[in-house]
């Protein structure tokens, strides 16, 4: 029997020749998969974080929805005919036939001395002073300002 070199080849069976090529289809297989899983898991946050939004701005749409309700409440508030009255009464002193006002004069609270005054510095008697002001209501400032001028030094000194 003779065997030449072209019947050695083909007596090479599969197995011999090709686990390489078996390597590098399961390698690129499971590749494949892994891109696949990857993609997945990236999807799958995506939604994750796209619900999280969807849930903020769903709450924000309600904060909004109150605003505009509370808007509207205002605004039928301001248009109704019990606000113009009250408008026009206290900034025009507008009155209807038999009404009586009644005005409620507060006294102005002062603020205490904790310590003797000699002992306060000049920047603690000029807070003092100043914090006295503010207690005042803003209609009687003016009214000290414009018609008695003199009780305003008065303080200042007391200070």
């Amino acid at each position: 029997m003779t065997y030449d070199s072209h019947d050695n080849l083909s007596c090479v069976s599969y197995n011999e020749v090709a686990p390489i090529p078996k390597q590098m289809t399961i390698v690129v297989g499971l590749c494949v998969v892994g891109l696949m899983a990857f993609g997945l898991a990236l999807s799958y946050y995506k939604n994750i974080l796209f619900d999280r939004q969807l849930v903020t701005m769903q709450e924000r749409n309600m904060r909004l929805k109150q605003q505009i309700a509370q808007g509207y409440g205002q605004l039928q508030y301001l248009e109704s005919a019990q606000y113009k009255d009250k408008y026009a009464k206290e900034n025009f002193g507008v009155l209807k036939a038999g009404e009586k006002v009644l005005i409620i004069n507060r006294p102005a609270e002062t603020v205490s001395l904790s310590q003797n005054a000699a002992d306060l510095t000049p920047e603690e008697k000029q807070a003092i002073f100043e914090e006295n002001l503010r207690s005042i209501r803003i209609i009687d400032h003016w009214k000290l300002y414009l018609f008695h001028g003199d009780k305003v030094d008065d303080l200042k000194k007391n200070m």
